[in-house]
């Protein structure tokens, strides 16, 4: 939905600037090609626009999806001409590839790279794993209550409102 006037909800704008996040960790089953960006979408090992770069920067439709692409009669007008030698060779593999791609009636299928999709693994993904000191552990472990382990977390971090960190950031130049 690239344009510059707003469409949609804000939800469905917030949820829509994730689907790159998500395409990072998932790949397509392509059936009939319709939901898959033929050049940035992970539908082999890895987009086509990493595998073939230099047929790619002379492709005039760069976020055409498969259907358009394979459906297009005759592949050379999906690019502006003359080509590089390189990137002639990567059209002729590109067009041997394509005659042997049937599409299908069915939608495409789209999976994670782990299996099923779950939240909290597409989260871990994101985010990495970082190894936790264990005096963090032993803290949000511990029977105290909940407003005495935020503070102690904060103590722990440095980042409680002190003299110290009011008089660096200037906001208590006038209480202190």
């Amino acid at each position: 939905m690239p344009s510059h006037i707003k469409k949609g909800s804000f939800w469905l704008r917030d949820i829509l600037k994730l689907l790159d996040c998500f395409k990072s960790f998932s790949t397509v089953q392509v059936q009939n090609g319709q939901s898959c960006l033929f050049w940035s979408d992970k539908w082999i090992q890895q987009p086509l626009k990493l595998e073939y770069p230099e047929l790619f920067s002379f492709a005039k439709n760069k976020a055409i999806t498969a259907c358009k692409f394979f459906s297009q009669q005759f592949t050379q007008d999906l690019f502006s001409l003359p080509l590089s030698t390189e990137a002639f060779q990567q059209l002729q593999i590109l067009q041997s590839f394509r005659d042997h791609f049937p599409l299908s009636e069915q939608e495409d299928v789209w999976c994670t790279d782990w299996g099923t999709f779950s939240a909290s693994k597409a989260y871990k993904f994101l985010i990495g794993h970082r190894q936790v000191p264990q005096v963090f552990k032993w803290l949000w472990k511990s029977f105290c209550q909940p407003k005495q382990k935020v503070f102690f977390w904060l103590l722990l971090k440095d980042r409680l409102s002190t003299r110290n960190i009011l008089r660096k950031t200037k906001y208590a130049s006038g209480f202190l």
